[in-house]
């Protein structure tokens, strides 16, 4: 993206030999340092976005963690409270 400020700049200090050749250099460097402006933007946009993700990552594996954790303990203890025919009712399906 800088380089695009730079190539814009300078053919701005040389419109006139620049021009002879077939770019119209006022709007031509207007829309490329518009361009150069939204891609700034948008690439501070998404690095926002990417921070926010991975913080919802973390929070979800945290949650995960625990979740499989509470499942493991219910389990165990549906298995002890229970005879083996009921498992079924709890969403068990081990054999033993």
């Amino acid at each position: 993206m800088q380089d695009s400020s730079i190539i814009s700049d300078n053919i701005k200090l040389n419109s006139e030999k620049i021009g002879r050749y077939g770019i119209e250099v006022d709007s031509f460097t207007a829309e490329m340092d518009q361009n150069r402006k939204k891609a700034l933007e948008l690439n501070g946009k998404q690095d926002r976005l990417k921070s926010e993700q991975k913080q919802t990552t973390l929070e979800l594996n945290q949650v995960l963690a625990k979740l499989e954790q509470d499942y493991a303990r219910a389990k165990k203890t549906v298995k002890l409270a229970e005879p083996h025919a009921m498992w079924v009712a709890y969403g068990i399906h081990d054999k033993k």
